[in-house]
């Protein structure tokens, strides 16, 4: 989990910046209207994680068929 460098509490305002660290990357972004430095933190873990392939949305079912798939375009399993 994203961790923020700055904890202190006050309302949030366009225009204030925000350091996210997540072990040994720091990322410094404008905090946007409407979202906590909590809810920022855990967006950019997020984003980080679905770049390095880390999430996907795709289901178990989904990738089981990709395998099977694979496996008859390599003659490993005959349709």
């Amino acid at each position: 989990m994203a961790e923020i460098t700055d904890r202190k509490k006050k309302s949030p305002r366009t225009g204030d910046v925000v350091h996210v660290q997540k072990g040994d990357i720091e990322v410094e972004v404008e905090e946007p209207e409407g979202f906590t430095r909590e809810e920022i933190a855990r967006m950019t873990g997020v984003k980080r994680a679905i770049a390095e392939g880390r999430y996907t949305d795709m289901t178990l079912e989904h990738k089981k068929l990709l395998f099977v798939q694979w496996l008859i375009e390599h003659g490993r399993l005959k349709s």
